[in-house]
C-alpha cells in the first residue's frame, strides 16, 4: 500500500495543514510530517494578533486515527510568533483547532469517519 501526500491530506481532513512527507515506521506505523498554513497567532499575555515569526516550538507527536492496520501519528512543529507589544517580548506558540496542547491527540481522533 502507497500513501502519497495527498491521499493522506483528503484521509486526514484536517484544517490549515499541508502534508510534507510520510515515513513507514515499525510496527505498521505512518509518521506524517505536516506543517501550518496559517499565519500568525494571538499573544499569549495580551491577546493581540501577532505575525513576527521567531522560529518553531518543539515536534510534536499527536495520535490520528488508524487507516486501516496502519496507526497514524502526525508530527508537526508549530510556528512561535514574538509580541512587540508586551514587555520583555514574549514568545508564543501557534496552536491548531484541531488538537489540544499537551494532550497528545489529534481532536477528530475520537470520532468516527463515515
Amino acid at each position: 500500500m502507497t500513501f502519497d501526500k495527498e491521499t493522506l491530506q483528503t484521509l486526514l481532513n484536517l484544517p490549515d495543514i499541508a502534508v510534507d512527507r510520510v515515513v513507514l515506521g515499525e510496527r505498521k506505523t505512518l509518521k506524517v510530517y505536516v506543517h501550518s498554513t496559517l499565519e500568525g497567532t494571538n499573544c499569549h499575555r495580551c491577546g493581540r494578533p501577532i505575525d513576527h515569526e521567531y522560529g518553531h516550538g518543539r515536534e510534536l507527536e499527536l495520535r490520528h486515527l488508524p487507516f486501516g492496520d496502519y496507526r497514524v501519528v502526525l508530527v508537526l512543529r508549530p510556528k512561535r510568533y514574538q509580541c512587540p507589544f508586551c514587555e520583555g517580548r514574549p514568545t508564543t506558540s501557534q496552536t491548531l483547532s484541531w488538537y489540544t496542547q499537551r494532550s497528545g491527540l489529534a481532536r477528530n481522533s475520537g470520532q468516527v469517519r463515515a
